[in-house]
């Protein structure tokens, strides 16, 4: 972080395809990005619950395979 701005990741294609280098500055319209950005979801909330349930259910096996 510099400022008030942050570093962002894009592709060696998105680079080339508009004629950009590592390292150029650029300026992005914010209000347009609000619309073309989406924040990639890692979470899974399904996974979530099953290990939630297989830690209740196998708490104490887990346990003991700590102690081996």
């Amino acid at each position: 972080m510099v400022g008030n701005s942050i570093v962002i990741s894009v592709s060696k294609d998105f680079l080339a395809e508009n004629h950009l280098q590592v390292g150029d500055a650029i300026l992005l319209d914010e209000d347009k990005l609000k619309e073309a950005i989406t924040k990639k979801n890692t979470h899974d909330a399904q996974l979530d619950f099953l290990i939630n349930q297989s830690l209740q259910e196998y708490n104490d096996t887990y346990k003991d395979l700590v102690d081996l």
